[in-house]
């Protein structure tokens, strides 16, 4: 499990959680959409991984990851 937690203005607290570091965009995207959100109010990003054997699966969640924060 990968968990991308996240926070904005108006909540304090947002929690994505993804199975494959390949979904992580396309969930975050969904999210995003759902509940209005715009990315350049997001702040406060970090990314946890729970029982995450897959190494390519962590690297292409830390690289979406990196490319969100920049």
């Amino acid at each position: 499990m990968i968990f991308l937690t996240f926070s904005t203005v108006k909540r304090p607290k947002y929690r994505i959680q993804v199975v494959k570091g390949e979904d992580l965009l396309k969930t975050l995207d969904k999210f995003l959409k759902k509940n209005k959100i715009k990315v350049a109010s997001i702040k406060n990003w970090s990314i946890s991984f729970f029982e995450e054997k897959s190494i390519t699966s962590q690297r292409i969640s830390r690289s979406i990851f990196h490319a969100l924060k920049f």
